[in-house]
C-alpha cells in the first residue's frame, strides 16, 4: 500500500507529512520511558522482519491482485504502539530511499496509514480484545483481529487522502474498491500475524506476555534473540523474496485497473530521488532476477536492522546495561 509520487495533492502531502512528523516525534520520545534492553534488541529485529516480509507479495485467490504484510500490528504487539510505529518508519525510510518503493512526497501519508493507523490504532483494537479474552488466546485472537482491521482502516485512510486531493466525486468508488480488495489482503495479514504470534507464544512467550516490561531475567541473552530474528528475516528476504507474486498490489490494482487514479506510464513523473536498488533488484545481476532480488533483499534487511537498532539506541536513552556490549547485544551471544 505504498503511495507513489504525483498521486496526492501537495497540500495533502504536506498535511500528512506534518501529522507523520509529529506522530513519529512523539513515538520516539516515548521510547525513553521503555527499558532499553528489550527495546534496543527487538526494534532492530522487528524492523528487519517487517521489511523482509513486505517483499513477499502473496496472490489473492479471488482477484488478479496481490498483497503483502503491513506489519504495524505485529510490531505493536511485541513493542507497544509507539515503538511499533517507529519500526514502520524505519522500514518506510529504507524502502523509499534505497529501493524507490513509495514516493518521497507521499512518505508522510504512507507513515500515517501504515505506522500511525497500522500500529497505534491497530494496538487500540488489540488491547481491549486481549484484556477481554485473557491469556495466550487473548493475545492471539486480539492480534489477528487487529491486523485485519488495520489493513481496512489504512485503505480507507488512503481513500480519504485521495479525495482530499481534489476529487470527492470518485470517493465512493475508491473507498469501495480499496476496502473490498484490502479485506482480502487483510486475511493474509491476519494469518501471517497469527502464525508469527503463535510461534513466539510457543518459543518465547515472555516477549508477548507484557510488552511494556522486558521481563528480563539475569541469565537472559537478548543478543541471541536479536541475531535469531535477523537470521529469520534474512532467510525470508533471500528465499521467499524472489518468489513474490508478480500481480499488482491492492493499491496498484484499484488505481490502475478499476478507478484509474494512478498516472499511466506515459504520464508518470520521474522519481524525486534516484534509488540505488530500484525495484528490489541488485544492479549487475540482470541475467538472474531471482539472485538480484535476493541480494537486494539481503542488503535491505541488514540496512533496516541497523536503522531500527540505531533509532532504539538513540531514543531509548542511556547506555546498555553492564551485561551487554556496545550494541546492546550480549558479548557471549556473538
Amino acid at each position: 500500500m505504498h503511495i507513489p509520487d504525483a498521486v496526492l495533492d501537495p497540500k495533502v502531502a504536506i498535511a500528512t507529512g506534518l501529522i507523520a512528523s509529529g506522530g513519529l516525534a512523539y513515538g520516539l520520545r516515548t521510547l525513553r520511558d521503555q527499558l532499553r534492553d528489550r527495546t534496543t534488541v527487538l526494534m532492530g529485529s522487528m524492523a528487519a522482519f517487517v521489511f523482509a516480509a513486505q517483499m513477499v507479495n502473496f496472490p489473492l485467490v479471488v482477484l488478479p491482485a496481490s498483497g503483502h504484510l503491513l506489519g504495524g500490528v505485529l510490531a505493536a504487539v511485541l513493542l507497544g504502539p509507539w515503538a511499533g510505529s517507529a519500526v514502520i518508519a524505519a522500514v518506510l525510510l529504507v524502502q523509499c530511499f534505497l529501493f524507490g518503493d513509495g514516493g518521497l512526497t507521499a512518505l508522510g501519508a504512507n507513515f500515517v496509514n501504515m505506522g500511525l493507523i497500522g500500529s497505534v490504532l491497530g494496538y487500540a483494537i488489540y488491547a481491549p480484545i486481549r484484556r477481554a479474552i485473557g491469556g495466550h488466546p487473548g493475545i492471539l485472537i486480539g492480534a489477528m483481529t487487529a491486523a485485519w482491521f488495520s489493513v481496512i482502516l489504512s485503505s480507507g485512510a488512503f481513500a480519504v487522502e485521495l479525495a482530499a486531493s481534489g476529487d470527492w466525486s470518485r470517493f465512493p468508488d475508491v473507498l469501495g474498491w480499496m476496502t473490498l480488495v484490502h479485506a482480502a489482503i487483510g486475511l493474509g495479514e491476519a494469518l501471517i500475524t497469527g502464525m508469527v504470534v503463535r510461534f513466539i507464544l510457543l518459543t518465547r512467550p515472555d516477549l508477548l506476555e507484557d510488552n511494556r516490561q522486558p521481563a528480563i531475567s539475569t541469565g537472559s541473552r537478548w543478543g541471541q534473540v536479536a541475531l535469531g530474528g535477523l537470521a529469520v528475516s534474512m532467510a525470508v528476504a533471500i528465499f521467499l523474496g524472489p518468489m513474490a507474486s508478480s500481480q499488482p498490489d491492492g493499491l496498484e490494482f484499484v488505481g490502475g485497473e478499476k478507478v484509474k487514479f494512478l498516472p499511466s506510464e506515459d504520464l508518470a513523473q520521474p522519481p524525486r530521488i534516484t534509488a540505488p536498488l530500484p525495484d528490489y533488484e541488485f544492479p549487475g545481476l540482470s541475467r538472474s532476477r531471482s539472485a538480484a532480488t535476493a541480494l537486494a533483499g539481503l542488503v535491505g534487511t541488514l540496512v533496516v536492522f541497523g536503522v531500527g537498532l540505531a533509532l532504539a539506541r538513540t531514543f531509548a536513552g542511556g547506555k546498555p546495561s553492564p551485561a551487554q556490549g556496545w550494541e546492546g547485544i550480549a558479548p557471549d551471544a556473538i
